[in-house]
């Protein structure tokens, strides 16, 4: 393993030039800043977390804490670990050295790590510096100690602090010294010192409500742990190390020469004035600021890629959301410009005591944008130590409008494909920013509404519960939204889970939009699909979205058929009621789990609904209000199987309509034909809906004889506005659509106290 590690190592440093300038490592401290990286999915690294560590051997072993180099969320050591050693305590450390994890121990909260043979430009790393840690010391209260680190509250260099121990506390079992010296969380894994120079404890934790308290680890406690796994093979994360370095070095070359070009679109290319430096360069994005200045400029570049070329219609959009900056700064401002030799936007406004300006550059199938401030204060000199570098910024080739992206979107980790369906694009997520994402897919000509997949962890208070129960905690409450669809019985790939489908305003006036949320498991992880659009798009795109769904290919472990996908009806409560008049009434019955369609998701809404079907349906209604109002009066309508002697014919005991019908006659509510019949199955008519509804929810009706019979409960319907314009015959067979507009018509005024005598 270990050949094989150190192979791939050379590998990369010969197919990269060697770069770095010569260090005189026998001026370095051995104290080290460590950076530990997360591998994203989309085959990046991203920094989640840096402490100190102190260099044990010659070779490179480091020892830091476990909570250095752990992800608390993933329950997982990190990636890869980036090693900055200083060479002058007064500079900042040079990072160009990488690490590989030998082992951890959560309980003590110690890790051992091994620097890799080479930089990250393939130079051979010399024998190192090291501190003594075999060397036995007994640290005891009033001590004087010095604790070295690298905490986040010190700056760019290597701190040193001096205080004295002032007493011991056992953590996990562990003795801990605590001591007013003065570090932070930045400090965690470093170098304590007695007086005499021994090496006897590691920077752990502070105590956030007591000031100036903090606690080492007594390395005595560690000293066996690290004689039994000093010598072990480092663990082999070849592909997050590669990542790494690539990164690393260009950051350090970039430094080294003020200069950068990006190595995909745009292909941006800048050069720094000398007294700045490169925070951060990623893919997508960069980050410089000025050096060794007490108020520095600082620009943030992000090229913004996307799926097609930038049109009129990308540029509409961008100008719409930046009209929303105007309402909150009056004094914005947005000028066309030539910028980079290009046609740009250049927008400004102010903020407190700064002027925040951004460039805005249309260039292919990218909108590159350029983000400083200047304060107001230091204006003059501010505006000339950025020009110089603004004056440098090109594009170092011509615009391109096809992205030439692939329809099939592959991944290894985690194991699936994925496929656009035709008029759509899809693509890898390009920057480090919504760390989760995978991937997102857009209609071409469509700027409201894009597809997204996620893959994350699944919340550790979530991962024992049932797809049923995330589901309902998560619908729960929709606030202003609008719940249209709810599935916990969703299997995409062979993996299940479930989803849910909202209604929303959005931002203009009279603006309806659709959010789909669809999450699946595989082990500990989930996948997260989501689609959000105007509703009009949604529900037209529905086909499309489906299509896309169908297409997801997962090549993990799964207990059912990979190729198995159940979803239901995505965004319509059911296929067949989209643009239906009544649709608003049957999707909020379908919420509450009063109606319910065939295998094929169809609600068939202009089918005639029958009378046993009604008679369930309003019955049900009134218990699902009663139950809301925890008011003690739903009815076990079960109950009543057995109540009502056997009344009609065509009703058998076992009818699953016969308790309804039971308990209906028992309450005098209804009755049959002369032949001794019910009919469940005849078509149910306007009136005898009417008398249904208004006895269930016991709405006073006039005790007086009308002819016909069914007049007084036509008027009362009138009067309480639950028959629609155009119903106007009493006998009028109603359709499954009609019925379920007159119980949800009843169910919304239920609240009016004026309506009803209970």
């Amino acid at each position: 393993m270990k050949k094989i590690l150190i192979g791939i190592l050379v590998s990369i440093a010969l197919a990269m030039p060697a770069f770095a300038a010569d260090h005189d490592f026998s001026t370095m401290n051995p104290t080290v800043k460590v950076t530990s990286h997360k591998m994203l999915y989309t085959d990046q690294v991203v920094a989640y977390g840096s402490g100190s560590g102190s260099v044990i051997t010659s070779d490179g072993i480091i020892l830091t804490n476990h909570h250095v180099i752990f992800n608390d969320e993933e329950f997982k050591p990190l990636d890869a670990f980036e090693v900055c050693i200083t060479f002058e305590d007064t500079e900042e450390p040079v990072c160009d050295y990488t690490a590989h994890l030998i082992t951890h121990d959560k309980d003590l909260d110690v890790a051992l790590l091994k620097m890799d043979p080479v930089d990250v430009f393939g130079n051979p790393v010399p024998p190192l510096k090291s501190i003594d840690w075999q060397t036995p010391a007994s640290p005891k209260e009033t001590d004087k100690v010095r604790v070295v680190g690298y905490p986040a509250s010190g700056g760019d260099t290597v701190t040193s602090s001096e205080g004295q121990i002032s007493g011991t506390e056992t953590q996990n079992g562990y003795r801990y010294f605590k001591t007013d010296t003065d570090f932070d969380h930045g400090s965690s894994g470093g170098t304590v010192f007695d007086a005499n120079g021994r090496f006897i404890g590691i920077p752990t934790y502070i105590r956030s409500y007591a000031e100036n308290v903090g606690y080492f680890l007594d390395l005595n406690e560690a000293r066996s742990w690290i004689q039994t796994n000093i010598a072990k093979t480092p663990q082999d994360n070849s592909k997050a190390n590669a990542l790494l370095i690539k990164d690393l070095a260009r950051l350090s070359k970039a430094n080294e020469t003020l200069s950068y070009t990006q190595d995909q679109y745009p292909f941006l290319s800048l050069t720094l004035p000398k007294d700045w430096k490169f925070e951060e360069i990623n893919n997508d994005s960069l980050y410089a600021s000025q050096k060794n200045v007490s108020s520095p400029v600082e620009l943030s570049v992000v090229s913004n890629p996307y799926q097609y070329r930038v049109d009129d219609g990308y540029l509409k959009r961008l100008d719409e959301e930046l009209a929303k900056t105007k309402k909150s700064y009056p004094d914005y401002n947005k000028d066309n410009v030539t910028f980079a030799g290009q046609k740009a936007w250049k927008t400004s406004f102010t903020s407190s005591s700064q002027r925040n300006i951004t460039y805005y550059i249309p260039f292919g199938y990218a909108i590159p944008s350029l983000s400083y401030s200047i304060n107001l204060d230091e204006a003059t000199d501010q505006e000339k130590a950025i020009q110089p570098l603004l004056d440098s910024i090109r594009f170092s080739q011509p615009a391109q409008n096809d992205p030439k992206l692939s329809p099939t979107l592959k991944f290894d980790t985690p194991p699936f494909s994925i496929t656009a369906a035709e008029g759509w694009r899809i693509r890898k997520n390009p920057g480090k920013d919504s760390q989760d994402l995978l991937a997102e897919a857009v209609q071409d000509g469509n700027f409201d509404g894009s597809l997204t997949l996620y893959y994350s962890p699944i919340p550790k208070d979530e991962r024992q519960l049932s797809d049923t129960d995330r589901l309902k905690a998560k619908t729960k409450t929709m606030g202003n939204n609008r719940l249209v669809f709810k599935n916990d019985q969703v299997v995409l790939g062979g993996l299940p889970g479930f989803l849910y489908t909202y209604e929303y305003e959005g931002e203009k006036y009279q603006e309806m939009k659709k959010h789909m949320i669809l999450q699946v498991r595989d082990g500990d992880n989930e996948f997260a699909v989501e689609y959000n659009d105007l509703t009009e798009h949604f529900d037209a795109n529905l086909p499309q979205l489906r299509q896309m769904l169908d297409s997801f290919a997962f090549n993990g472990k799964t207990t059912q058929d990979k190729a198995l996908h159940e979803y239901g009806n995505l965004g319509l409560t059911f296929n067949d009621i989209q643009y239906h008049p009544y649709a608003q009434a049957i999707g909020d019955l379908a919420d509450k789990g009063l109606v319910t369609g065939d295998k094929e998701g169809n609600f068939r809404p202009e089918a005639a609904m029958g009378r046993g079907e009604a008679l369930k349906l309003i019955l049900e209604s009134r218990n699902y209000l009663e139950n809301e109002k925890k008011s003690g009066k739903a009815v076990d309508f079960k109950s009543y199987s057995a109540k009502t002697k056997l009344t009609f014919k065509d009703l058998k005991p076992t009818n699953a309509l016969a308790p309804y019908v039971h308990y209906a006659l028992d309450k005098k509510m209804l009755q049959g034909f002369g032949d001794k019949t019910f009919r469940p199955n005849k078509a149910i008519t306007l009136a005898e809906t009417l008398k249904l509804i208004l006895g269930t929810f016991e709405i006073p009706v006039w005790k007086g004889d009308t002819t016909p019979w069914t007049k007084k409960y036509m008027d009362k319907g009138f009067e309480l506005d639950l028959i629609p314009y155009g119903m106007w015959n009493p006998d009028q067979a109603l359709t499954r659509a009609e019925v379920a507009y007159l119980v949800s018509q009843i169910y919304k005024n239920a609240d009016n106290q004026l309506m009803f005598d209970y």
